[in-house]
């Protein structure tokens, strides 16, 4: 009861709906994998593994649904390479094909949030693995005893 009270809720904010299975996130994470390639240095390590950590949605719908979730997300891959973004995964035959003309969406704003939720956690780690970086290692010197071994 609740599911469907917040999903018409969030409806009646934004009434944007995305194809579902693993469409919207395999569509961000090509366009973030083309991005980072064109990123100078270490940078495009972190936008490729977010990009992979995406992955991660239409792997678990593939798996919970007893797909072989590599074979799914390499067919999800190809279908958007093949230029249909609205591709998600079926989980009743295992193929890629667009499951908002057949009417199975998700809503906008809770891919918005996830996605900034996400990006926000990310940020977070990556300043406070700087900061980790910037501090010197071994942790505060010793005192000085002058003639602690002399009798």
């Amino acid at each position: 009861m609740d599911d469907g009270i917040n999903s018409f809720k969030a409806l009646t904010k934004d009434p944007r709906t995305l194809a579902a299975g693993g469409a919207a996130e395999i569509a961000v994470a090509r366009a973030l994998k083309d991005f980072g390639a064109r990123q100078p240095g270490l940078q495009q390590y972190s936008i490729s593994a977010f990009a992979d950590a995406l992955e991660v949605v239409p792997r678990t719908i593939a798996e919970n649904s007893g797909l072989d979730a590599t074979t799914a997300v390499s067919a999800l891959h190809a279908a958007h390479a093949a230029g249909n973004a609205h591709a998600g995964l079926d989980v009743a035959t295992g193929e890629a094909k667009d499951l908002g003309a057949e009417g199975l969406t998700d809503l906008y704003l809770t891919k918005w949030w996830a996605l900034k939720l996400a990006a926000d956690a990310v940020a977070t780690v990556l300043r406070v693995d700087q900061i980790i970086m910037a501090k010197q290692a071994g942790g505060p010197k010793p005192k000085q005893q002058s003639g602690w071994d002399e009798e």
